[in-house]
Parts: structure tokens; C-alpha cells; sequence
């Protein structure tokens, strides 16, 4: 990957990429959607499917990087979170901390992988509170603690202290920012965060 000022994305497949031209271009690379600079208004299988897909890439990207083990412990809960969240991600479209509680609270809690459930469940909820214009500051390195506590056994955190958290570790963006903060997020939520992370992951057992 290559970290510059002409990388986008697409609100429909969540692709990456970096621009050639100046301009923008009509359509996505990869989907070849003409609106991949809007939102989806509609959740098909499809794009569940195609959606669940790239969370299992993220993940796994996740694990190469920064250790542990590969694997799938249930697949079909992972199926059902990625619809509700593409559900929450229509319905709470305009409150970014809701999108962002609910990967913590689903992903971080439910055990779908192998390995990696709480930095894969950190670095979602990173990307998707920045797609919609809210930008979670705060490094994997010094989140990790909370996330512990929302993912261990019988955990006595509860939802509304998820948003009071996120609220106090995030700031809100304009949307022509958002492709500006992307360069600089995108990229470093899996470089940076995360490998900065890997002595703390260690002593945590995570």
C-alpha cells in the first residue's frame, strides 16, 4: 500500500484506491458503481455477502500484521453482524457513535474469530465512524484496556458507556475532509495502530 494525497473510496464495496486524474472518477474500479461517491440506501444479500467478505480481508490482514492465529469460528455470525451493521450504517447514518458502539459492542463482545476479534472490531469501528465524518483519535495502543473490558466474560459494560467512550475519544469531520483523513488514517489503522499495539497485545493476552 502507498500512503498519499490521492487515495479515495467507495461507498458502495468499500474499496480503495489512488486516483490518476485530478478529477473524480465516474465510476469505482472495482464495482464499477457510478454512485460510489453516495451512500447505500438499500442492504441486498449481495452486498452482505460482499461486505462480510472484506471484514474477513481486514481481519486477516490484522493477524499477518500484527500476530496470532488465522481462523473462523462462526461464520454465520458474521454474515448476521455485517447486516445489522450495514443496517445501523443506513439508520444511524447521522450519528457515527451509535455505528461505531454497535462494532465495538457486537464484534469486540462475539467471538467470530479465532484470533483478533478486538483489534478487528476496533479497526471496523475506525472505519466506519471516519466514513461517516467522525474520527476516532485514539490509538489501538491506549483503546485497548476498554476493549478488554467490553469483550471479557460477562462483561458489565454496557452500551451506553461504549457511545460515552467513543464520545470522548473521537471528533467530528466535515465530508470534504473525509478523503483527507483517510490518507492519513486508512492506511495506519493496520500499520501503525496495530503494530504499535503488539507488545501491549502480548501482555494482555488478547
Amino acid at each position: 500500500m502507498i500512503i498519499n494525497n490521492n487515495i479515495t473510496f467507495c461507498f458502495r464495496c468499500y474499496h480503495t484506491w489512488k486516483k490518476r486524474k485530478e478529477n473524480n472518477p465516474k465510476n469505482c474500479p472495482k464495482c464499477k458503481s457510478p454512485y460510489w461517491n453516495r451512500p447505500r440506501k438499500r442492504v441486498s444479500k449481495q452486498f452482505v455477502i460482499k461486505m462480510q467478505e472484506t471484514i474477513i480481508n481486514i481481519h486477516n490482514t490484522i493477524i499477518k500484521i500484527s500476530g496470532g492465529d488465522f481462523g473462523i469460528r462462526e461464520e454465520g455470525g458474521i454474515y448476521n453482524s455485517t447486516y445489522k451493521l450495514l443496517q445501523k450504517q443506513e439508520t444511524y447514518k447521522r450519528n457515527p457513535i451509535m455505528i461505531g458502539a454497535f462494532i465495538l459492542d457486537d464484534f469486540a463482545r462475539r467471538h467470530f474469530f479465532v484470533d483478533g476479534n478486538k483489534r478487528t472490531a476496533y479497526v471496523l469501528a475506525k472505519i466506519f465512524m471516519l466514513i461517516n465524518k467522525c474520527h476516532l483519535k485514539i490509538d489501538y495502543s491506549e483503546a485497548t484496556q476498554f476493549i478488554l473490558q467490553i469483550a471479557k466474560f460477562e462483561s458489565q459494560i454496557s452500551f451506553d458507556e461504549i457511545k460515552d467512550w467513543l464520545s470522548n475519544n473521537c471528533i467530528h469531520i466535515n465530508e470534504k475532509d473525509i478523503e483527507t483523513y483517510l490518507n492519513k488514517v486508512f492506511v495506519n489503522i493496520t500499520l501503525k495502530g496495530v503494530e504499535d499495539a503488539n507488545k501491549n497485545r502480548q501482555k494482555n493476552n488478547l
